[in-house]
């Protein structure tokens, strides 16, 4: 799996990040490469939640990446200008104005440490982001999204998934990854 990590992230490598954005709480979401059209067709939700099924509802038509870098459900810390300008407790407006900061700044270097379980996403002007675990929570810590339908996923336990974007989430098959990687 070592290789796919490294085969998954080469391409990104020199591409500068785009759109880059605040999800819910403190999710943050950045694209690489061309843009595309992505487009959500409406659908009728079974949800209690009125709110939700008024979002299923809608068409959602937003332009994507070849690439999407998708963190969640772990810590992170960006880093620039030798601060740090946001982590994932702090305010949403805190992490919007930090992800601008982000936006438009090249991919230089990826690295997964796999004692610490940290990956580090460096920029070339100055921006770097590091994820590492929650306490006590096994969940994903970041999903890249691949051209042809394909998706990286790590977990907090270490191991890594790589599979079609639509593969049900019991379908994965997770492996460790054995030793630490850097791109390039």
């Amino acid at each position: 799996m070592d290789d796919a990590v490294t085969t998954a992230f080469a391409p990104l490598i020199g591409l500068p990040c785009w759109s880059v954005e605040r999800g819910q709480g403190s999710i943050l979401s950045l694209e690489f490469g061309s843009p595309r059209l992505f487009v959500r067709e409406p659908y009728v939700s079974t949800s209690s939640s009125p709110r939700l099924r008024e979002l299923a509802a809608r068409r959602i038509v937003k332009p994507v990446g070849e690439w999407n870098l998708f963190v969640f459900c772990c810590h992170w810390r960006l880093i620039a200008y030798g601060q740090v300008l946001a982590d994932d407790d702090s305010p949403p407006a805190q992490i919007e104005a930090a992800a601008r900061t982000m936006d438009g700044q090249r991919l230089t270097a990826f690295t997964l440490d796999t004692t610490s379980r940290q990956a580090v996403f460096s920029f070339d002007l100055g921006a770097s982001l590091t994820t590492w675990p929650c306490e006590g929570n096994d969940e994903e810590q970041w999903s890249l999204y691949l051209p042809a339908k394909r998706i990286l996923t790590y977990r907090a336990d270490g191991l890594v998934s790589l599979g079609a974007a639509d593969e049900k989430p019991e379908q994965a098959v997770w492996r460790a990854v054995a030793r630490s990687v850097r791109v390039p």
